[in-house]
């Protein structure tokens, strides 16, 4: 028997009834919305490109700043796929890289900097796993004690990773030159957005031969000088080995060992020269210089600090920190005031993650492969953690009547959770080591062209490893004492 329609139900009832229907489907869809947590707020993209546009081209952390006022703490944006995670607090830097760091411990894929150019195989890209914690264990077994540090006390990072002293004379060293060349490649083929393929990955199948493809023939040379260089440091200290004059170091004493292959040990040795120290060390003492000449009054306290202490007879060694609260306070406000890696390195997420905030706020996802990108730089000019963040104020650390000492910026400056950086006692013990050394020798003022003062300018470069804008400055022995002790010295 044919099936008829009621003749009750006309089509305005039908009508209702869709719309009713429909209602229940909305409902249930915002029903199940407000139930499942969302990305972290962020600006609206544009189809298929994403949020492109919002990211800089230069000085990241600063645009990043800016966005994270209107966004929040913790905003997300997504290009071409791929989701980055913004965190420009400690609190939830903490929370996600320390509190739950089995899940956001791992590495992105920098299509440039880490396959194409070969730097994946350097700790700070490597995927967490077995082989990083074995480098760590090394990097501990050198770098992670007092006793370890006393023993490395003046030693340049060449010296230590591969007991290779420097040639005597003015003209530049070609060991030298090989390593800073592979540090200069890592920090140029890393830095944020800088390469298109970084930004849309399935451009490395670009072939090299069409418009565009340059960028695989940069590559393939950065690629080949870091496995010459690497490889030259392993035969180096091989070498010395045999002859019976190698001098004591991180690789020689792990050769000697034989308790890991040579290949790990020559990734964990150029790790501590390109990445380790060298340049990081000297962004930090290039900001030093820039900022003892704009603020002559903290120079003149630190070195009347150091000559209470130290005396005029000596340099200052590791055994007077304790003894040298300001000049301590002041090497702190040098990692603060200019943060080094002022984005870091991103990490990545292995699996979808639920990010509860707490406090009454609604959880956030974190997707599968996303970038966690800590704004190291925002939080260490919060003005709500240091105050007045822009000036160069190393009192800030110091305890006084009715003041309490501001927060200590290593624990955010040197990385978080299972990637924080295995040469933070030795990065923190150079810094200490040599501005201490030269505010007792050296006075330090700002430069004179034609009689007038030359004001220096006050900003850094854009590259993972950031250096401050080219200055001008002067640097004098302090007398003729202290003219003595650098020339014994």
């Amino acid at each position: 028997m044919a099936w008829t329609v009621p003749e009750s139900l006309h089509f305005s009832d039908w009508r209702s009834i869709l719309v009713l229907a429909s209602a229940c489907i909305v409902s249930g869809c915002y029903i199940q919305r407000k139930k499942s947590p969302r990305l972290p707020p962020g600006p609206r993209g544009l189809p298929i490109i994403g949020n492109v546009l919002d990211i800089p081209t230069e000085k990241h952390w600063l645009k990043f700043a800016e966005l994270a006022e209107v966004w929040g703490d913790i905003f997300s944006l997504t290009t071409f796929g791929q989701t980055m995670i913004i965190v420009s607090s400690e609190r939830v830097a903490e929370d996600l890289l320390d509190v739950r760091g089995a899940d956001f411990s791992d590495r992105p894929v920098i299509p440039m900097g880490g396959e194409l150019s070969g730097f994946n195989n350097v700790l700070p890209l490597c995927h967490y796993g077995d082989r990083v914690r074995k480098e760590r264990k090394l990097f501990h077994q050198l770098f992670g004690t007092q006793a370890a540090i006393r023993r490395a006390t003046g030693a340049i990072t060449l010296r230590i990773a591969y007991g290779y002293h420097l040639r005597d004379g003015p003209e530049h060293d070609p060991f030298l030159e090989m390593f800073e060349t592979a540090g200069n490649n890592f920090f140029n083929s890393t830095t944020p957005a800088a390469f298109l393929v970084d930004i849309i990955p399935i451009l490395r199948y670009w072939p090299e031969w069409l418009p565009g493809g340059g960028f695989h023939t940069t590559a393939k040379m950065w690629s080949k000088q870091l496995h010459d260089t690497v490889d030259s440091g392993l035969d180096y200290v091989k070498k010395a080995m045999a002859a019976g004059t190698a001098e004591s170091s991180f690789l020689s004493t792990l050769l000697e060992e034989k308790s890991q292959e040579d290949y790990l040990l020559k990734w964990a040795a150029i790790s501590i020269e390109v990445l380790g120290g060298s340049d990081t060390t000297a962004a930090q003492l290039e900001a030093f210089f820039l900022a003892m000449t704009l603020y002559p009054d903290v120079q003149a306290a630190a070195q009347r600090e150091l000559d209470k202490v130290v005396g005029n007879d000596r340099l200052p060694d590791i055994s007077d920190l304790p003894q040298l609260p300001y000049v301590d306070a002041l090497c702190k406000e040098v990692i603060r005031w200019h943060v080094a890696a002022p984005l870091a390195l991103p990490h990545r997420t292995r699996e979808d993650c639920i990010y509860d905030r707490g406090g009454g706020l609604e959880p956030l996802l974190i997707p599968k492969n996303s970038l966690i990108i800590p704004n190291v730089w925002k939080m260490a000019h919060d003005p709500q953690r240091y105050a007045n963040p822009m000036v160069f104020n190393p009192s800030r650390f110091i305890a006084t009547e009715g003041r309490d000492v501001e927060e200590d910026p290593d624990r955010m400056c040197f990385g978080y959770g299972r990637r924080v950086c295995p040469g933070k006692l030795l990065g923190k013990t150079a810094i200490f080591l040599e501005c201490s050394a030269i505010l007792s020798v050296f006075n330090i003022s700002k430069a004179r062209e034609n009689g007038v003062v030359v004001e220096p300018q006050v900003g850094q470069t854009t590259a993972t490893i950031s250096h401050v804008l080219p200055f001008k400055c002067v640097v004098e022995p302090r007398n003729a004492k202290a003219l003595n002790l650098i020339q014994s010295s």
